[in-house]
């Protein structure tokens, strides 16, 4: 169950018996603050509606009840839901002018669509717009809880079944600013649903410390971060240089993953074999020496430094062989073994790995093989597309994660695969992307992680386009990251983001 935020305004339905037969209901006795809430504050379209011992039930098409009149402005709900296979239901509020029809309302709706793994954050105007979806256990009837804070444009919600870990992220964490206040209440779409154990009270308190608001830097794309004494060394694809990326590899540094200080080309052109095209860097420390691995004219690159902030020397002057190792380089040290992945060009973009010789230049080509092909619908929006790979490793259980979709489409996304190996076979995560795009920021994918000041957080950086309406020149953004164990198989990654709103500092940041 949900925990509630200590109440001081609580609605609680309780036995009441009864079917809704006009737009007037009967009277529901409440506790903890109102001795009775009368019937001409509950407003219904549409629905054969009953309420019976803190149960309301619904059936018919659409159907929408409010249970205040009066607008409420900032707020925590919570409440369980469960419909039948194909039902949308949920909860709405912020709502004013309801009317029968489907969308024939304004406000906001959260709620699942059962057995379709969908969960949805919209805005009817009398004409619907999806602000988030995520993909999610929506089992049909099965009770699924809501938890919903409204503080000012900042909307954050919870969806899961029964019971909701305390320590989950939020499904939606956004900011709209559509709507400031009006009636609360619940929707269903598609046939019979249920609802229990309502709650609505006072909103938690607003953050009390310093906090952060995504985007954090301008002009940067295809992140990579190493953490080197205290100090964090970003490299990046310069979005300042669209379309051509001819100057080089940029760098930024940062003591705290917000605040960002710009340095320049650490890897220019006439330091590389490439001319153009410089894009999408990696960063290893091995043999007491830094390894840049990035992509130029559709190869990759390698050069080597004594220190993150450069000088950088190429070794060789000429790309990584085979000729099919294309762009989107990322190393990954497994004990003694490193490994070698990338992004090959067949048809769209596909995602190999391999062995990595000791030299840090080499592959062994006898273990290259492909990865991750884009044969899911989300991968392959404007294109067929799996780049951007990154590995973590978390309980002997290898995450693959990376980008799918072309980066231009709104679309662009976040998913992993696992593998008891680094080299596959790979299983898909059910529920990608595990990060997408929102009404409030698009383009959010291209990665990297790593952990806060202090060594206690996990934090993903991602790159999400300019705006709604321009994907360059491309912004940094960061959010939390968690490992979610499960009763069966691995545990889940989980992303707390794109958020839009204020969030925490990390850890141990000043």
């Amino acid at each position: 169950m949900l925990r509630p935020h200590p109440v001081t305004l609580c609605i609680l339905l309780v036995f009441i018996s009864g079917t809704f037969s006009s737009s007037i209901a009967q009277s529901i006795q409440l506790k903890n603050g109102f001795d009775s809430l009368k019937g001409e504050n509950i407003i219904r379209a549409g629905g054969d509606w009953q309420i019976e011992d803190n149960l309301i039930t619904v059936d018919a098409s659409p159907a929408k009840l409010l249970f205040e009149k009066k607008p409420r402005k900032d707020f925590e709900l919570s409440i369980e839901v469960r419909a039948n296979l194909g039902v949308q239901a949920g909860v709405i509020f912020r709502v004013a002018n309801l009317g029968k029809e489907i969308d024939q309302y304004d406000g906001y709706y959260v709620g699942i669509h059962a057995g379709h793994e969908s969960i949805i954050w919209g805005a009817a105007q009398q004409n619907w717009t999806e602000i988030a979806r995520r993909s999610a256990a929506t089992a049909p009837n099965t009770w699924h809880a809501i938890r919903i804070v409204a503080q000012g444009s900042q909307i954050r919600g919870w969806i899961d079944q029964v019971p909701v870990s305390l320590s989950a992220y939020p499904t939606f964490d956004g900011i709209d600013e559509r709507f400031s206040s009006g009636g609360v209440g619940i929707r269903a779409l598609g046939g019979h649903a249920e609802f229990r154990n309502l709650r609505i009270s006072e909103p938690p308190p607003p953050l009390s410390a310093r906090t952060y608001v995504n985007p954090v830097q301008n002009n940067i794309a295809d992140p990579t971060v190493i953490k080197f004494e205290g100090q964090y060394y970003l490299f990046c694809t310069s979005s300042a240089d669209h379309p051509l990326m001819e100057k080089g590899i940029r760098l930024f540094t940062s003591t705290n993953l917000t605040q960002w200080e710009d340095r320049g080309y650490v890897l220019k052109q006439d330091q590389s074999w490439g001319r153009s095209r410089f894009w999408a860097p990696d960063i290893i420390q091995r043999h007491g020496q830094f390894f840049l691995y990035y992509a130029t004219d559709t190869r990759i690159c390698v050069a080597k430094a004594d220190h993150p902030a450069g000088p950088f020397t190429e070794l060789p002057q000429s790309p990584i062989e085979p000729d099919t190792v294309r762009i989107d380089a990322h190393v990954f040290q497994d004990g003694d073994k490193m490994y070698f992945y990338y992004v090959r060009f067949n048809k769209g973009n596909e995602i190999w790995g391999g062995e990595l010789n000791d030299d840090m230049v080499s592959l062994k080509r006898e273990s290259l093989r492909l990865m991750i092909r884009a044969d899911q619908p989300w991968e392959r929006h404007r294109a067929a597309i799996a780049e951007g790979p990154v590995m973590l490793k978390h309980q002997n259980t290898y995450y693959l994660t990376y980008s799918g979709s072309h980066f231009e489409s709104p679309n662009y996304a976040v998913g992993y695969a696992t593998s008891s190996s680094p080299l596959g076979p790979w299983k898909k995560h059910r529920y990608n992307p595990i990060m997408k795009s929102t009404a409030y920021a698009h383009g959010t994918a291209h990665h990297c992680f790593t952990v806060s000041p202090d060594d206690t957080e996990n934090f993903i950086l991602y790159h999400r386009h300019h705006s709604l309406n321009n994907t360059e020149p491309r912004k940094l953004a960061i959010d939390r990251v968690q490992f979610v164990p499960q009763n069966k198989g691995p545990a889940v990654l989980q992303i707390n983001g794109p958020t839009g709103s204020p969030q925490r500092l990390p850890s141990g940041a000043r």
